[in-house]
């Protein structure tokens, strides 16, 4: 889990923005804000929201357009116009007064390079987001997702090898704007203690004398060769009178328990990290034979 401290203003209700806009600009409370028309016009009006009386005292001059005192009421959409052809618009937004903590976690299924992070946010906001990568290049601007105030973004770095040790981290940015306020905050982490594999596939139980044998494969998604990307598995199983016993298993993908086990599951983890422990495989009970792929809870 990723802590960051971003800038965060209260709203007042409007229409939600549905993507991030091309050109904003971002101005103190109170503070003046000069907007250019990005044209070859000497004579143009101006509109805020499509309206052509705006609310905010505005001075024009050629092809700038000055927000005189910088409040809530004067963000939004300006656009310049000649007669009925529309020229340029820029998005009007006022900078944070104040600090909100914001939690964002990310996580890795394996060491690929890719990963997805997600946080929580103003439900009328938009965010985008992007990488700069280990060997100092940007990556390109990502629009988040987002549903009921919960967004997520995915992203690769190519630059990453899963054979290398990791020398430089990971800078996250993320920049999001609300009907009338920016945000912006950033991060810097490894992959390496962000990874959470998927749970172990293929588990199978079956009885051998007076024991149990289980066999399981590794994820799907976890990389190879398996000599140099272990994985820690920890085995949990349940004696009829409803204790649960732990056992760890590395190296190997089989192991024998008592016959007296009523059921098992399995997860795993990198042993050499500290990422988090996969889900779960879903219980599976010692007296069926057959061999489902299970799913993760």
């Amino acid at each position: 889990m990723l802590v960051l401290v971003g800038l965060v203003l209260s709203l007042v209700p409007a229409d939600a923005l549905t993507v991030f806009p091309p050109k904003f600009q971002v101005g103190k409370v109170n503070g003046d804000v000069v907007i250019k028309c990005n044209t070859s016009e000497q004579r143009v009006t101006w509109t805020q929201n499509g309206e052509p009386e705006p609310m905010a005292e505005l001075v024009a001059k050629g092809q700038t357009l000055t927000i005189l005192g910088l409040d809530l009421p004067a963000a939004g959409n300006y656009s310049c116009w000649a007669g009925t052809v529309l020229l340029d618009t820029t998005y009007v937004v006022v900078s944070g007064t104040r600090e909100e903590r914001l939690n964002v976690s990310c996580q890795a299924e394996s060491y690929r390079g890719s990963f997805r992070c997600s946080w929580a946010g103003p439900s009328s906001a938009v965010f985008r987001a992007r990488l700069t990568r280990s060997d100092g290049s940007l990556g390109e601007w990502v629009l988040a997702t987002s549903g009921h105030g919960q967004f997520s973004a995915s992203f690769v770095d190519p630059s990453f090898c899963p054979f290398a040790e990791e020398l430089h981290p990971l800078r996250l940015q993320l920049e999001g704007l609300s009907d009338t306020s920016y945000l912006s905050f950033s991060s810097h982490f490894f992959i390496r203690d962000i990874v959470r594999p998927d749970p172990p596939q293929e588990l199978t139980v079956q009885r051998r004398g007076e024991r149990l044998h289980l066999a399981w494969a590794p994820p799907a998604s976890w990389p190879l060769p398996k000599s140099y990307f272990a994985l820690l598995y920890r085995l949990q199983y349940e004696l009829p009178n409803g204790t649960q016993v732990d056992e760890y298993v590395e190296g190997a993908e089989q192991t024998l328990l008592p016959e007296l086990a009523r059921r098992v599951r399995i997860r795993c983890r990198d042993p050499y990290a500290k990422p988090a422990w996969s889900p779960w495989t879903a219980w599976q009970e010692a007296d069926v034979a057959q061999q489902p792929r299970l799913r993760a809870r």
